[in-house]
């Protein structure tokens, strides 16, 4: 049985005496794309972090390939690739340079062809990487972790920088790099637009946990936003989220509600917005 190319459970992890993370569950099948939604300051970056051993747990479990995270061997390291939300390395090398030297540690994985595409493609100047704007920083961040094609993808708010022409070149690259390698990626992001562009399952990180973990087809299929005004009210075990009297639920016909209740259609940014306000 192939082991997950991403497994969390049970994280904990607390900042002095605030707790970032308070139980959290992920697990990534081989070959899918999820899109990690929350808020500014949700826990995105330090969630991504844990799972790929830059950080460790005060509790809980962190695995990559079935080996835990903070301890994986350099095989196993050299099978991620992962793009930090704001990249800081490197600064003074030349583009040119700071890609030779990377690639020189994946000599029998580096794919020069894709890189040098990419490069011509994002227009990326060869020059002193801390003189370039933070979009182009952040393409060179994106190139570094995509050249020796790792079977993880792990993307923090790598669109963040990046200019609208920008980001849509590099939403059709990860599509394109998923379709003819099977990478499975995790992509964190607060723009649901560019989540749906791309992400075959969606996870929301609210509160320390994730609320809400399924494919993106089930979503759309399944969840509904929900009046309830007056009981009875909906079972715990269908409910993702509440606002007032408004639910977020999986399967609204089959809650048994009151008369009174009313079901509408929602949107992912409606489910989202929602379920963490």
């Amino acid at each position: 049985m192939t082991a997950s190319p991403l497994n969390l459970s049970g994280i904990h992890l607390k900042y002095g005496r605030d707790t970032v993370l308070d139980g959290v569950d992920l697990g990534l099948e081989p070959g899918t794309v999820t899109g990690l939604l929350g808020r500014n300051g949700s826990g995105k970056t330090t969630l991504m972090r844990v799972a790929i051993g830059l950080m460790q747990a005060d509790e809980g479990t962190a695995e990559v390939f079935g080996v835990p995270s903070c301890d994986s061997p350099a095989g196993i390291r050299k099978r991620i690739g992962y793009v930090p939300q704001q990249f800081g390395s490197f600064g003074w090398m030349s583009v040119r340079g700071c890609i030779d030297f990377v690639a020189g540690h994946y000599k029998d994985t580096w794919d020069g062809e894709l890189v040098s595409h990419l490069r011509r493609e994002w227009r990326l100047k060869d020059r002193r990487i801390a003189t370039l704007s933070p979009g182009d920083q952040q393409k060179v961040a994106i190139l570094l972790a995509i050249g020796h094609r790792p079977d993880l993808l792990v993307l923090d708010e790598p669109m963040a920088s990046l200019d609208p022409a920008a980001r849509r070149d590099f939403l059709r690259t990860l599509m394109e790099v998923n379709v003819d390698q099977g990478q499975t990626i995790l992509l964190s992001s607060h723009i649901t637009s560019d989540i749906e562009r791309v992400c075959s399952h969606i996870a929301i990180l609210h509160g320390g946990r994730t609320l809400c973990h399924a494919g993106l087809d089930e979503i759309k299929e399944r969840v509904r936003a929900v009046s309830v005004p007056a009981p009875p009210y909906p079972p715990a075990r269908q409910v993702i989220g509440k606002r007032g009297d408004c639910f977020w639920l999986w399967d609204p016909e089959t809650c048994g509600l009151g008369p009174t209740s009313r079901v509408d259609d929602t949107t992912l940014e409606d489910l989202f917005v929602g379920v963490t306000s």
